[in-house]
């Protein structure tokens, strides 16, 4: 019964929660006018709203969304969508997806392009966009942006993979958040199969290191069992060490450098190191982090 209850209050509160968020989006600002709001509550209606770009959201646990569209005299709509990912950590995972650079103007990280301003906090993500930036769409994609971070109380915590990630050389808007393998492909092609068993019950990171003519990606994948974290690490050894394992190092084809290693369930990885020192070196950082992190918990 106990369970049952917590569950509903859950439920009771995540609704709330973004009811909440429906006052925040005015009939009208600026001279702009608002049309109905439109709520999504499930995979198939979010289908239909985004052609082809609904997968994103699915992927990073979406639970519901809602959007409305602004007209104002001789322009064209302005747009807003905001999705509650269920968890912060979520959250920052689509806008990690989606940024390649970063400010905190507004939420807990954000980006503005021409016409379009996406940001994330707490349990959401939120973007707004216009198909043509005049200078009074970009005022209301601001003002509409103040409000809505405004009106999100309190702010949600990133992933603690994040916290493996050493600091020197790293590309702060190159992180990228996931459970789902697909995305891994996006940054750094890995293979089309999933054998590194990246699903719902793993958290993974991928970050960029050094300068883009010089980058070198670092990949940490936490399983959250033993046996699927070694049965990932022996089909990557099947995959890059095809004639067997004899150092945490490889220089592949293209004389880049690779290492990777397994330490209790993570699974870490360094791809397109500049030299065998590099490629060895950010693996024995991120392995003095979790050495210092359990340490940390007895």
């Amino acid at each position: 019964m106990r369970v049952l209850i917590t569950f509903l209050l859950s439920v009771i509160s995540m609704t709330q929660s973004m009811a909440n968020i429906f006052p925040i989006l005015p009939d009208s600002v600026n001279g702009w006018v608002g049309g109905n709001i439109q709520r999504f509550t499930d995979n198939n209606n979010l289908y239909d709203y985004i052609d082809g770009g609904a997968e994103l959201y699915i992927s990073y646990g979406y639970i519901s969304a809602i959007s409305r569209r602004y007209t104002g005299p001789g322009q064209q709509e302005v747009t807003v969508e905001i999705f509650d990912m269920g968890d912060p950590e979520n959250a920052f995972g689509v806008f990690s997806h989606t940024r390649y650079e970063e400010d905190y103007t507004f939420g807990q990280g954000s980006q503005y392009v021409e016409g379009v301003l996406f940001f994330w906090k707490k349990n959401y993500y939120v973007s707004i966009m216009s198909p043509e930036e005049t200078d009074e769409s970009k005022k209301l994609i601001n003002d509409l942006g103040e409000m809505i971070s405004d009106a999100i109380e309190g702010e949600g915590t990133v992933p603690g993979i994040l916290d493996l990630l050493p600091s020197g050389g790293l590309d702060k808007a190159g992180i990228l958040y996931f459970h789902h393998y697909i995305w891994l492909n996006s940054y750094y092609y890995i293979a089309d199969e999933n054998f590194l068993l990246i699903d719902d019950n793993a958290d993974a990171v991928l970050a960029k290191y050094g300068k883009p003519e010089n980058r070198s990606y670092l990949l940490i994948i936490q399983y959250k069992d033993k046996e699927t974290a070694s049965k990932a690490y022996e089909n990557f050894l099947e995959n890059y060490f095809q004639e067997g394992k004899t150092t945490d190092v490889l220089q592949l084809e293209d004389q880049s450098w690779m290492s990777a290693n397994l330490s209790g369930y993570n699974f870490i990885a360094v791809f397109n190191g500049k030299s065998e020192k590099a490629a060895s070196g950010l693996l024995s950082d991120v392995k003095l982090k979790l050495q210092y992190a359990g340490n940390s918990k007895k």
